[in-house]
């Protein structure tokens, strides 16, 4: 019996050794990924860095600029609805046979030219205030866009501030993994040390084995976990994926951990003052209300004033040759003969057949087969939407604030709490190392007090960056997140 005891010992521990052999193979494959990115020089980003590049090349910042864009394009042109029409018109023509000339007022049968000249202007003077209300709402309309591009810089900011500190905790993590591996395999060769003596059982070596391994292999998890956090920022910056790239870790002092006290109600009243989106919102609900009055607005009379200046050329025009203020006879011997002629010139013809019209227009609509009607309520119905919009966006505000200021609470507490796990759980694990040393303690105790160990630092870890993240999500959620504050203050 104690032979095959012996033998499964044996077979536990080449398999344990077979198993630390394939996670140091495929860490040291992971390892050497990195560096050969590495040699290619990689980039360097700081969080300032980041902050920039994002504001710079992110894609949904590019389409809200591009929204602000088109409204100012959109404002020149209800601005410029204000302006006269100016038009200018030509033409010419060729006839061939019988035909009639405008611009002598005879009949013809022969090949003649004629070419037309004219400049009009037309310019609106009343239209129920259309154009006014047209202008504000635009106006209005940029407004919100403005703010809502201002509220877009502040989440790609928001954004990338939460990822970062993603991939900064996720690199303490390795460090603390890196650490329990090495202690881990410390152990292990102590372990194999006290088994050569036969001071400790076999047992304990397998077991030790296989919690190196354990541990090999988590580590191996916190790289991917960092890898995959590394990956979404790219993304979010905009990065060429080809490219290999170093994101600089500030450092975090303890200072920077001291809670700060907030009031809910005061949050949320700041909230309420400097949400850019809800003042964004806001503008939006009067631009609605503009676009009720354009809808109305062609229920009432409208009134236009034009004038129109123009001049023609006929090579048929032809006028008599004088002299002396005399008409010169075609034939001095025959005084049947009529009197010579000759064509005018052009320059004379465009000056002495100038015409100029003025008019003023009045329209009173009747029936516009329920036009005004229709697009009046389409306005209401835009209107009230927005006004939805504000009363959802209100509770949301008002819900994200709070839980904030929850989480933040729960944060502080964390901070304490944990910093006592781990300052305890260190000792533990001392006094329990020292046991085993002695032969007074397991194993098992041993491993137990490693494993609550790591767990208080990660603990530890992850309540840090948890309380820093929630200080800015309170900053971001009442509408004061500054693109240029540095990520640790």
């Amino acid at each position: 019996m104690r032979v095959d005891t012996f033998s499964l010992m044996k077979t536990l521990s080449r398999r344990a050794r077979l198993l630390t052999a394939m996670l140091a193979l495929t860490a040291l494959a992971l390892t050497l990924m990195p560096q050969a990115a590495q040699a290619q020089a990689a980039r360097q980003i700081t969080f300032d860095d980041a902050i920039r590049l994002a504001l710079d090349s992110n894609y949904l910042l590019k389409l809200s600029a591009n929204t602000v864009r088109l409204q100012e394009t959109t404002v020149s042109s209800e601005r410029a609805a204000f302006f006269p029409n100016l038009n200018f018109s030509s033409s010419s023509s060729r006839n061939f046979g019988f035909g009639f000339d405008q611009t002598t007022g005879n009949t013809f049968n022969e090949t003649s030219d004629r070419l037309s000249l004219g400049f009009g202007a037309n310019v609106n003077l009343f239209n129920g205030f259309s154009d006014v209300a047209s202008l504000k709402q635009a106006r209005l309309n940029l407004a919100a866009s403005d703010l809502g591009h201002e509220r877009q810089r502040q989440t790609v900011v928001f954004q990338v501030m939460s990822q970062y500190l993603t991939l900064i905790q996720q690199r303490e993590e390795i460090t603390i993994q890196e650490e329990n591996l090495a202690a881990q395999q410390q152990l292990l060769t102590q372990i194999e040390e006290f088994v050569r003596v036969g001071s400790r059982p076999m047992s304990d070596l397998f077991q030790q084995q296989a919690a190196a391994a354990n541990a090999e292999l988590i580590l191996l998890n916190a790289q991917r976990a960092y890898q995959l956090a590394e990956v979404a920022l790219i993304q979010t910056l905009q990065l060429d994926p080809f490219g290999s790239y170093e994101f600089v870790v500030p450092e975090v002092a303890d200072s920077q951990l001291t809670p700060e006290q907030y009031d809910v109600n005061t949050l949320l009243r700041n909230a309420f003052d400097r949400r850019l989106d809800l003042r964004a919102q806001e503008s939006t609900i009067n631009a609605s209300t503009q676009g009720i009055r354009v809808a109305r607005s062609s229920m009432m009379p409208s009134v236009s004033m034009s004038g129109n200046i123009g001049s023609g050329w006929s090579s048929l025009q032809q006028r008599l040759v004088l002299e002396d203020g005399v008409p010169v006879p075609a034939d001095p011997d025959n005084p049947q003969s009529g009197f010579l002629r000759e064509d005018i010139p052009f320059g004379d013809q465009i000056d002495n057949n100038r015409s100029q019209t003025i008019s003023l227009s009045l329209q009173i609509p009747i029936f516009n087969r329920r036009f005004t009607r229709t697009q009046t309520q389409r306005a209401r119905v835009q209107y009230d939407n927005a006004r939805l919009e504000l009363e959802n966006l209100q509770q949301n505000i008002g819900v994200q604030v709070r839980q904030a200021y929850l989480d933040y609470l729960t944060d502080e507490k964390r901070l304490d709490v944990t910093e006592k796990q781990l300052r305890s759980a260190e000792q533990a694990l001392q006094a329990e190392q020292e046991r085993y040393n002695v032969g007074a303690s397991t194993l098992v105790e041993l491993s137990q007090a490693r494993a609550n160990f790591v767990q208080a630092s990660s603990d530890r870890a992850e309540a840090k960056y948890n309380f820093l993240f929630r200080k800015r999500l309170i900053e971001y959620y009442i509408g004061v997140l500054d693109p240029s504050q540095p990520l640790f203050e």
